[in-house]
């Protein structure tokens, strides 16, 4: 018979191991590095303990309290000089191993670049933010482009409305990778707008430009991808009063903020919008 253990023999049940992750961000970086070295290693039992947003002194001093009474090594990603050097001081006095993630590192980086670290927390992840909320705006405003999806274009931090070929595909993409999600909406003589726009004029903005300039854009077009069939459409006069009905629609109809686009860059266009945005 097949026995487990043996007289005189007492099991002795293997110890949790701890580690702690201290980091004054989220402290998932450490983490994913700490596992990754961790699966060298076979037949452990390890108790992950984030400790995240340590930013002070008063922190520190209190995640030592902990750490010495529960035992375990530190892995720390901290950017703060300061709170490295204090971290690694009280781990030293109290017999604590750890291991700092980003002081080597960022002191290699200092002499390598000549640059003096801006030791402010959180960036990577604020990049990281920042990243998914542009590709999530810039998905928006591609499936919100000239007129479609108009039922949700009331979730849009900006719509811009406008005659053919005036710049709103541009403009609005461009927005869209500065983290705006942007609907645009064609204006046409003789179409009533969607009824949502009444209720977000503060988001509504309505493009012009020079007739001479939107005819010629309009003759370029149709010799590119051919004539969308729109009566009027390169004809001069029909241009003008495109454009006098979209004034007047701005000016006197709806309030919106009318924007000349004549020989004005997407750039520029775009940084006077978000001003008037942001109000």
């Amino acid at each position: 018979m097949h026995k487990d253990w043996a007289p005189g023999v007492v099991a002795v049940e293997k110890q949790k191991k701890i580690v702690w992750i201290v980091s004054d961000g989220t402290g998932r970086t450490a983490l994913q590095v700490i596992k990754a070295a961790f699966y060298q290693f076979t037949g452990l039992d390890v108790d992950y303990r984030i400790v995240d947003n340590v930013t002070t002194k008063e922190q520190i001093f209190d995640l030592m309290e902990s750490v010495k009474q529960k035992s375990g090594m530190l892995v720390y990603t901290i950017v703060s000089k300061s709170n490295r050097r204090l971290l690694n001081r009280l781990a030293v006095e109290n017999h604590i191993l750890a291991v700092d993630l980003f002081g080597p590192l960022i002191s290699i980086l200092q002499k390598f670049l000549e640059q003096v670290p801006v030791e402010v927390p959180g960036l990577s992840y604020k990049m990281n933010r920042d990243y998914f909320r542009m590709v999530e705006a810039v998905d928006f405003t591609i499936k919100h482009d000239d007129g479609m999806n108009v039922e949700s274009a009331n979730r849009a931090d900006i719509v811009i409305v406008g005659p053919s070929r005036v710049g709103k595909t541009p403009l609005a993409v461009y927005l869209g990778y500065m983290g705006w999600k942007v609907a645009n909406i064609p204006v046409i003589q003789g179409h009533s707008l969607p009824g949502l726009l009444d209720h977000v004029p503060f988001k509504v903005f309505c493009l012009v430009i020079e007739p001479g300039l939107l005819q010629k854009r309009r003759i370029d077009r149709i010799q590119k991808l051919g004539d969308p069939e729109i009566a009027g459409y390169t004809d001069a006069k029909s241009i003008s009063d495109e454009i006098e009905f979209c004034r007047v629609l701005a000016d006197d109809g709806k309030k919106w903020p009318l924007i000349d686009m004549s020989y004005r860059t997407v750039e520029d266009v775009a940084k006077d919008i978000i001003q008037l945005v942001s109000i």
